[in-house]
């Protein structure tokens, strides 16, 4: 029999929820003929305060409302990824396996092949063409722009006490990935979009686990004039945080687990636990289809948030985040997918000539 992964415990104090589980350690549902649904993930290290506890969330969530179980594996190296997906597929214990992120494409993709039964999702990442696994994604430039809306606003906004007169703003990528670089032009097209002649400083650390870095680069950026950076780093994104905190400067983050009350002007929103809720879902109702699945504003996936977040922000920049979050809605634009493309976009799109 396969190795389960038992997890130890987990209670996560965030302001959109406050839920707590763990993986059972039961004997399998399967082997026992009830009806339980029992899902298997496999992703990086808990704690990193951000999309993989966000996704323990879901989990959390689709166990208390659903009584779904499940198991995990936290993964250090890459080269373990298929090791465990076999090990978790041998059991023929689960109704669903997640791979949580598009770094596991390649692994996830050998054993789908030699485990045509089981029925695996990926989260985070898009695979397609394939009949037993279905792909999970937020649609990423849509995560950031509203934010970008924001900070364009906000860096030249006299009102915001930690603003300076440069019309700079930055954004922090951990990798340059496909994920990294359309958070990053959602970013810049919403900045661009009220703000046309807005500059950036846009940075890619190479790693998702690097705050020293993140924090250097961050520095950076803030002394050559950015008053506002966001970030789309993972755990690298904590050095973003120091960087702010140091040069008393504007900060956007990518989850709500990691908030500078007083610099933070919104967190970028991406709703990795329900995603993993609503797929969870599918199986449990037995509409469960191999495909790809993309959310975003429209669906309640992407956007931002102002939860946990003292300082004041003025109305009517608020305000003017709604409106273009409607025109969007509406159809008025199409977003970019890559930093190189948006220059050529801000040509054809503008928040006046669309009022």
């Amino acid at each position: 029999m396969s190795k389960r992964i038992i997890s130890l415990g987990l209670v996560l104090i965030l302001s959109l929820a406050v839920l707590a589980g763990c993986a059972s350690n039961d004997t399998p549902s399967n082997t026992n003929g009830d009806d339980k649904v029992r899902v298997a993930i496999i992703h990086g290290n808990l704690g990193d305060l951000g999309f993989i506890d966000e996704a323990h969330i879901g989990l959390n969530k689709a166990k208390d409302e659903l009584g779904i179980e499940f198991d995990y594996a936290e993964i250090l190296e890459n080269s373990e990824v298929e090791t465990q997906l076999r090990m978790f597929s041998d059991s023929e214990e689960y109704d669903l396996i997640i791979a949580l992120g598009a770094n596991y494409i390649d692994p996830l993709l050998a054993v789908a092949a030699d485990y045509p039964d089981q029925q695996f999702t990926l989260a985070d990442g898009v695979v397609e063409g394939y009949d037993n696994i279905n792909s999970i994604r937020a649609l990423d430039p849509e995560q950031t722009f509203l934010s970008g809306v924001i900070a364009g606003l906000v860096t030249l906004d006299e009102r915001m006490p930690l603003s300076n007169s440069q019309n700079i703003i930055g954004f922090v990528g951990g990798m340059d990935t496909p994920v990294s670089r359309s958070g990053a032009a959602g970013f810049m097209a919403g900045a661009r979009y009220v703000n046309p002649e807005v500059q950036f400083i846009y940075t890619i650390v190479g790693n998702y686990r690097d705050p020293g870095t993140a924090k250097e680069i961050a520095m950076t950026a803030y002394g050559r004039g950015a008053d506002v950076i966001s970030h789309n780093a993972g755990g690298s994104g904590l050095g973003v945080f120091s960087a702010a905190e140091e040069s008393d400067k504007y900060v956007i983050g990518s989850s709500l687990a990691s908030i500078d009350p007083q610099r933070s002007l919104v967190t970028s929103i991406k709703r990795i636990d329900l995603l993993i809720y609503q797929e969870i879902e599918t199986v449990v109702n037995g509409t469960w289809t191999p495909g790809v699945v993309l959310k975003g504003i429209r669906d309640g996936v992407t956007g931002y948030s102002r939860e946990g977040i003292t300082n004041e922000l003025p109305e009517d920049i608020l305000a003017i985040a709604e409106e273009v979050k409607q025109q969007y809605i509406d159809g008025k634009f199409q977003l970019p997918e890559d930093p190189n493309q948006v220059d050529a976009w801000t040509l054809e799109n503008n928040y006046e000539a669309n009022k």
